[in-house]
C-alpha cells in the first residue's frame, strides 16, 4: 500500500491553519482513502485501480484546501465570539469594579486568620460577581456557546487569578524559605477561598440561569434579531 499521508500532504498542503490541526487534518483524510482503497481491494480491484479510484473521491485538492483552511476560521471565529470576547469584558468589569470599590471609603472588612495571615473582604464588589456571571454566560449563551464556553466566559477573570496564585505558590516553595511551610499553606488556602472559591461560586451563581437551554437555539435567536 502506498504512504497515504505522504500522498495527502503532498497534494493538500500548505493549509492556512497550524501546524497540528494541519496534521490532524491529513492524518484523517489519508486514513479515509487508506480504508477505502483497502475496501476496493477485498472486493477484487487491483491495487493500482484502487489507489486511482480513492484519489479520484477528492474532485479538486485546491477546493478542499481552501475549505479546510475556511473550516479552521469559523472554528475560531467562533471561540472568539463565544469564548474569549464575552470572557475578557468580564474580567475587565470586574477589575475596575474592584478597584473602584478599593478606593471607597469606609474601608472594607479584615479578617484575621493566624500569625498575620488575613483576609479583606471587598463585599460591594462580591455583590457585583453574580450580575457579571450572568452577563458573560448570556452573551457566551447568544454566541451559541457551549456549557464549558459559558462557565469559562463567566468566571474567566477568577480562574485567572486563581492559576496565577498557585504558580506563585509553586515557586515561593521552591526559592523562599523565610516563611514556614504551615503559613505558606494557610495564606494559600485563606486566599484560594477570598479569591478563588467564594467569588467563582458568586459568578457562576449568577451565570445559572444561562447555563441551561440549548446553544444552538439561542444563536439562531440572537441571529432573527
Amino acid at each position: 500500500m502506498p504512504d497515504w499521508r505522504g500522498i495527502v500532504r503532498h497534494r493538500l498542503t500548505p493549509l492556512r491553519v497550524g501546524e497540528k490541526r494541519q496534521e490532524d487534518i491529513v492524518a484523517d483524510l489519508a486514513g479515509h482513502l487508506e480504508d477505502l482503497c483497502e475496501d476496493l481491494v477485498r472486493q477484487g480491484k487491483s491495487e493500482s485501480e484502487a489507489v486511482q479510484f480513492a484519489l479520484s473521491t477528492v474532485a479538486d485538492w485546491d477546493e478542499l484546501r481552501v475549505r479546510c483552511a475556511a473550516q479552521e476560521e469559523d472554528v475560531m471565529n467562533y471561540r472568539v465570539r463565544a469564548l474569549w470576547l464575552p470572557g475578557a469584558c468580564t474580567s475587565a468589569l470586574s477589575m475596575l469594579l474592584l478597584r473602584w470599590f478599593q478606593g471607597m471609603s469606609p474601608a472594607p472588612p479584615v479578617i484575621w486568620v493566624w500569625h498575620g495571615t488575613f483576609l479583606v473582604i471587598y463585599w460591594r464588589w462580591l455583590l457585583c460577581l453574580p450580575l457579571i456571571g450572568a452577563f458573560g454566560a448570556y452573551w457566551s449563551r447568544r454566541a451559541g456557546g457551549q456549557l464549558l464556553e459559558r462557565v469559562v466566559a463567566a468566571s474567566l477573570h477568577i480562574l485567572g487569578l486563581t492559576c496565577l496564585m498557585a504558580l506563585t505558590f509553586c515557586i515561593a516553595l521552591v526559592i523562599d524559605f523565610r516563611v514556614s511551610l504551615s503559613l505558606r499553606l494557610v495564606g494559600f488556602a485563606v486566599y484560594v477561598l477570598g479569591w478563588g472559591i467564594t467569588p467563582c461560586f458568586l459568578l457562576l451563581l449568577g451565570a445559572l440561569p444561562f447555563l441551561r437551554g440549548d446553544a444552538a437555539e439561542s444563536g439562531q435567536a440572537a441571529a432573527s434579531h
